[in-house]
């Protein structure tokens, strides 16, 4: 938008609506092309790339707001053991007096570098979601558009890319994430969804202004499993004693403990049950730079040890995941293609 080179080679556009689909995956569109064939149309191998590590949208949209890596903007997972105050915090939910969110994410944000520079910000997103603590870490300085409905939405961006002020708009579209969780995205309902989604963004970006661009992507994508592959570890976990506490995802467990010298004990007694999980010791993840450059206030949210969940595996804690977890259909968190690989669709440039 300022006229400057740029790693993925755009073409400069006076306005930009960025749209990010929570949960909408690269392998799940061409899994169902039949229901998403415009979306299909456009992806190849310069338009699909790879979500951050973990494979989550606390840690993903917070990369995306920000630019910058999960180490550098510190929400470096869905739910985790906050060793300042000694509790357990939901990074999308659960923030509290203690979760200052303009200190638990310092990292300039996009939206406050684009004001900066003279370039308008708008956030189009539900009613719901405005002032929450996680908007505000990740889109403070933006302006917020409320609009509830898909139509609504759309309608929104195309009143702002209508002016002649310069522009760069994000539009959220979290319920195809949601039905997924819920149903799966193999279900009906989901392939319903997909195709009505689908049209929209056709009829969108066939009638845009030549001063505009427009971004599809998303901030991971999902697998499905079945009752038959969850495992509940309450008893690997409580065999030593050395678990403080159990956050990260039902995909990526983060095992908290109260020091690193018990990280062998647990991971041994975790030995029956490898076959469902890779157990990371997270001090190597960091050295292989999985999470970019880590400050200091990241390191102390991260956990000792990740057990990334293998095939359509789920793991579980009883006491710190909550009932309705082990009714979803859909996960995410791990690193198979299917949870990293997401869209990077240019349209306009």
């Amino acid at each position: 938008m300022l006229g400057y080179p740029n790693p993925l080679r755009l073409s400069g556009k006076t306005k930009v609506v960025v749209i990010l689909i929570d949960g909408l995956g690269a392998e799940q569109i061409m899994q169902r092309s039949g229901h998403a064939p415009w979306l299909n149309s456009h992806l190849n191998k310069s338009t699909i790339t790879n979500c951050a590590f973990p494979a989550t949208t606390s840690a993903n949209i917070a990369s995306f707001a920000t630019g910058a890596t999960v180490g550098e903007h510190g929400l470096v997972g869905h739910k985790v053991w906050d060793r300042v105050a000694g509790e357990q915090i939901n990074l999308l939910i659960g923030w509290n007096e203690r979760t200052d969110p303009k200190l638990w994410q310092p990292v300039q944000t996009i939206a406050e570098k684009a004001v900066s520079l003279g370039v308008d910000c708008n956030v189009i997103a539900a009613t719901e979601y405005k002032n929450t603590p996680y908007t505000i870490a990740t889109m403070r300085g933006a302006n917020f558009v409320s609009a509830d409905s898909w139509d609504e939405k759309f309608e929104s961006a195309r009143k702002i890319i209508a002016r002649p002020k310069r522009s760069l708009n994000y539009l959220y579209i979290p319920e195809m994430d949601k039905y997924g969780h819920r149903n799966g995205w193999t279900s009906p309902g989901w392939a319903a969804m997909l195709e009505e989604l689908d049209a929209l963004l056709r009829s969108f970006c066939s009638n845009l202004p030549k001063d505009t661009g427009v971004i599809i992507t998303a901030d991971h994508g999902m697998v499905e499993t079945e009752k038959s592959r969850q495992l509940v570890l309450d008893d690997y976990y409580e065999s030593s004693g050395l678990v403080r506490f159990v956050g990260g995802d039902t995909r990526v467990n983060y095992v908290y403990l109260d020091n690193e010298t018990s990280i062998d004990r647990v991971i041994q007694d975790l030995q029956p049950v490898s076959y469902a999980f890779d157990a990371v010791v997270t001090s190597d993840a960091i050295e292989a730079n999985w999470f970019g450059d880590v400050s200091q206030a990241a390191r102390n949210r991260l956990p000792e040890i990740m057990l990334l969940a293998k095939s359509n595996y789920t793991l579980y804690h009883s006491k710190y995941f909550k009932p309705r977890s082990f009714e979803m259909i859909a996960h995410h968190g791990s690193l198979t293609s299917a949870e990293i690989r997401v869209p990077l669709i240019q349209i306009g440039f």
